[in-house]
């Protein structure tokens, strides 16, 4: 795991103070994760299910999500064609009803307005932090922790009728996850290789990532796979356990000159939610 050491110090109003502090792993529930799921992930062709997100640290349903927060939603169909969702102005799961009205493998997109996050400690030692930037609060911080500005990507998968092998793989996200097998075929015991693509080219730096599914934990960012670092365009994650899984991974680049004091780092996040299956355990009840 790479720990992130960044101090900035303002010396005409500030003692000096030692050159880095360190961030822990424990700070990721600082930030919400952004997750976008589909009510059914296998439908029958003419039925209506809704999409909807989860915002935050617990999955399958945490915080509501702020319209301003969303840049778009989109649903492509098996087609390639992508239909943008007209978005409520409110805070909520923003859920809206999706028809399936072809069979094939459907793609469910969205993507977030970038924001700030700033860690700060204040002029009498409290730790503090806020969605802004740096420049906003540099008046009033002995000691700036972590800056990021942050953008996120989330991407799902839904099913109408029965699998037969094809799928959109790339939906030319800017940092995406790209499944090299079907998303929508998958079973307990199964692998997914997942290409991770950044501006449309295979990304051949470090990134980190994680996943988990629904049930496995009430506990926030509690992970049925803890997470791990990762070199180069290509990660594999193993599915032992039925449910709704979501893998996330992120990665960081330094701010450039021009927005140093804004913040220190870029995040972006890339998050994929995928159905595996169980075979039924109890007979259909009678009528």
């Amino acid at each position: 795991m790479t720990f992130l050491k960044k101090t900035i110090v303002f010396p005409s109003m500030f003692l000096a103070f030692a050159a880095a502090t360190l961030i822990l792993w424990a700070d990721v529930a600082s930030a919400h994760s952004m997750f976008i799921q589909s009510g059914r992930h296998r439908v029958s062709e003419g039925k209506k299910t809704p999409l909807f997100f989860c915002y935050g640290h617990h999955f399958p349903v945490d915080d509501g999500v702020r319209r301003k927060k969303l840049a778009l939603v989109k649903v492509y169909d098996p087609s390639g064609k992508g239909t943008d969702i007209t978005l409520r102005d409110e805070t909520c799961l923003q859920s809206y009803m999706v028809e399936y009205d072809a069979p094939g493998a459907y793609v469910l997109a969205a993507e977030t307005n970038p924001g700030f996050y700033t860690k700060w400690v204040d002029r009498k030692g409290r730790d503090r932090s806020t969605i802004k930037p740096m420049s906003a609060i540099v008046d009033k911080a002995s000691k700036i922790l972590k800056s990021l500005y942050s953008k996120q990507y989330a991407k799902s998968y839904v099913r109408c009728g029965e699998p037969d092998g094809k799928y959109q793989a790339r939906v030319g996200m800017p940092l995406e996850l790209v499944p090299m097998q079907d998303p929508t075929a998958l079973r307990v015991g199964d692998v997914l290789t997942l290409q991770v693509y950044h501006d449309g080219k295979p990304y051949k730096g470090t990134g980190q990532w994680d996943a988990t599914y629904g049930g496995y934990s009430t506990e926030a960012e509690d992970m049925a796979l803890p997470r791990v670092s990762a070199e180069g365009d290509t990660i594999k994650v193993p599915f032992n356990h039925s449910g709704r899984w979501f893998i996330r991974y992120f990665i960081k680049t330094d701010a450039p000159e021009d927005k140093k004091q804004e913040y220190f780092q870029l995040k972006q996040t890339a998050t994929l939610v995928v159905l595996v299956p169980n075979e039924r355990k109890q007979p259909h009840p009678g009528h």
